[in-house]
């Protein structure tokens, strides 16, 4: 570890940056660079996602690892929904492409890797905790990515097994509640995807989940697991969420279980944390309930979060009268091209008392060819150098 932890600042990563932009075969040494970018700045702290949409980017025992081999069906429009005109406009045709692509080179580097001798998840943790990063496992609790495309290869067979496990169908119209937390800045094929998610109200959708955290947490050596509920947030159907509140309390119980459990066995404490809404009322209307979760000690802290934009002050104020005092609340920033927009978030998160601050989607520059601006790494996490 760097030394003491009074605050955190974290790097939110997802599953596939750091394999998708060398082209294959892959060698530990080429996941180097993107943890020094990190580590030599002032980051205290690493989120590292698994999930590759519903799949996995490590050899999983109990769900599916992404291969190359189903990156290699042809692309057929037959079967697809019939999308709006809004997304077809959007070139949806050409990002299906160019994330098939995609999807195909990050398989091929995971499974050089694995060849090799490398499981990739563990490699990265290894070399982050070698270079004196806490780290903690992100892990999107109910992925949808790609749900209106019935051969895309990050859809899981577990999914595709039961579709009356779903809570709609891709493309249902959403209710107000999660428009306005998804809100402007998204392509409008995300709302169209989410009806598409699992139904936590179903036992074997809840005890599918826990046993992938479980595996996560027994296998590698983390600080901590974290409960992203942000990315995405639907857990159960349209008008039913919040009769089932105490469904997800109980679950997130049996997730506090296993961290326990795991600590007993470490003689060290496995942390868990949960990304939750930007407003607290956000939670409540999907059924989650964060502060029951603190009150009942079943959180070590939690992350306030927009849905990939920061446009509007995330609550602090209205958290702290809900929360018991004592627990930890950080605030997510979300990305932004614009440097002096993450420091005027930043500015007003650390006027507002936040605990610590994640950033989200930061690498998000490099797909459009530019290098982020990881000298921000050195500003952010610190209010003094924000005045």
């Amino acid at each position: 570890m760097k030394g003491p932890m009074p605050v955190r600042f974290i790097y939110n990563s997802d599953s596939n940056n750091m394999f998708i932009h060398k082209e294959p075969p892959m060698d530990p040494s080429d996941l180097v660079p993107f943890l020094d970018e990190i580590a030599q700045t002032e980051i205290t702290t690493l989120f590292v996602s698994p999930n590759l949409g519903m799949k996995m980017n490590y050899p999983s025992r109990v769900a599916e690892m992404l291969t190359p081999e189903s990156t290699d069906k042809p692309i057929s429009r037959e079967g697809y929904p019939q999308l709006p005109p809004d997304i077809l406009e959007r070139g949806w045709e050409e990002r299906l492409l160019k994330g098939r692509e995609s999807h195909r080179r990050v398989a091929m580097n995971l499974h050089s890797l694995l060849e090799a001798g490398h499981d990739p998840l563990k490699t990265v943790i290894e070399l982050a905790r070698e270079r004196g990063l806490e780290v903690f496992i992100s892990f999107r609790l109910n992925e949808v990515h790609n749900v209106e495309q019935p051969d895309s290869p990050i859809l899981s067979t577990f999914w595709r097994d039961y579709p009356e496990w779903h809570i709609g169908k891709p493309g249902d119209p959403l209710p107000e509640l999660y428009t306005a937390i998804i809100g402007p800045r998204v392509n409008p094929i995300v709302p169209f995807w989410f009806p598409g998610a699992l139904n936590f109200a179903i036992p074997e959708v809840r005890q599918r989940r826990l046993a992938e955290l479980r595996e996560v947490c027994e296998r590698y050596q983390v600080d901590g697991l974290d409960l992203d509920f942000q990315r995405f947030p639907i857990y159960f159907p349209f008008g039913s969420e919040t009769k089932h509140t105490a469904t997800m309390t109980s679950w997130v119980r049996e997730v506090r279980g296993v961290a326990e459990r795991v600590s007993e066995i470490r003689g060290r404490p496995l942390l868990l944390s949960a990304r939750v809404m930007a407003r607290p009322e956000q939670n409540k209307g999907l059924g989650l309930d964060p502060a029951a979760w603190a009150r009942e000690g079943l959180v070590d802290f939690l992350t306030i979060s927009h849905y990939l934009r920061n446009d509007y002050p995330l609550p602090v104020s209205e958290y702290r009268r809900i929360l018991p005092p004592d627990l930890p609340v950080y605030g997510s920033i979300e990305y932004e091209s614009d440097h002096d927009q993450y420091r005027m978030v930043a500015k007003r998160l650390w006027d507002d008392g936040i605990d610590g601050i994640m950033l989200f989607n930061f690498f998000a520059a490099r797909e459009s060819g530019s290098r982020p601006p990881f000298e921000l790494l050195n500003e952010l996490g610190n209010p003094d150098n924000l005045t």
